[in-house]
């Protein structure tokens, strides 16, 4: 048995794999972070031998850490100094995101090739990993969902509408306006990056998008891409069997 934990900047996940050699598994919590309190998670967790942790917020990282640490014969926490079999071309690796290192890991592993990882959630990442397992960097821009907040709290009379909607252009009132802004802007943006990235490497890169609003990019990306929702579970998985040796 082996769990997941994936803390991110606006929830957090448990993912369950009856075992560490098996791909699937099953998502058995996603919550808001917001009010949330690490020991309620003990009627999920408690009483089980592993546990791997992907996080972006290091005071719930401790927090979590402080509340299990005598519940499991393990807690992995995923950081730039475990074995990921991937090289690091970057400055400054030990502020390389978690939940970017992870989901590379799933995605070189997964796809090879030169990729370029869109995980689309509070931040929209763009990182670019070689056949080599090298991760070259990439870029981040601000979520979507964190734009559509933006907008809102630093303007007088914008609000904060749905994104789900169908999009028109032009927009013809304030929210459908919105929506392209804020959607299709993304699109553009990721599409226009990707596109420079792939000039200046001289490659061509495999565009792999994950992260929770990936059905909002998928529609309106018009970039050949694969959807793969839940990329970090897998990377969690596999940094794990790299270093814990499961009997």
């Amino acid at each position: 048995m082996l769990f997941g934990v994936k803390i991110g900047n606006s929830t957090l996940s448990i993912a369950k794999f009856s075992s560490p050699i098996e791909r699937d598994f099953e998502l058995i919590f996603n919550s808001s972070i917001e009010g949330l309190r690490i020991e309620s998670l003990k009627k999920l967790l408690l009483g089980e031998e592993d546990v791997v942790v992907c996080s972006v917020v290091p005071s719930l990282t401790e927090e979590f850490v402080r509340v299990f640490k005598d519940s499991f014969k393990h807690i992995l926490i995923i950081d730039h100094k475990l074995r990921t079999d991937l090289s690091f071309l970057i400055e400054n690796p030990e502020k390389f995101g978690a939940d970017r290192l992870t989901c590379s890991v799933a995605a070189h592993e997964l796809f090879g090739g030169d990729i370029a990882l869109v995980d689309a959630g509070t931040a929209t990442t763009i990182t670019i990993v070689t056949e080599k397992g090298e991760i070259h960097g990439g870029a981040i821009l601000p979520g979507l969902q964190t734009m559509n907040t933006s907008l809102n709290k630093n303007t007088a009379l914008l609000p904060l509408i749905s994104l789900d909607e169908p999009i028109s252009l032009p927009g013809k009132n304030t929210d459908t306006a919105i929506r392209v802004g804020i959607v299709l802007g993304t699109c553009y943006a990721i599409e226009g990056i990707i596109k420079e990235i792939e000039n200046t490497m001289n490659t061509s890169l495999k565009v792999i998008l994950t992260g929770g609003n990936v059905g909002l990019i998928t529609k309106y990306l018009k970039i050949p891409h694969k959807v793969e929702p839940y990329l970090v579970f897998e990377g969690m998985r596999l940094i794990y069997l790299k270093n814990i040796k499961f009997i």
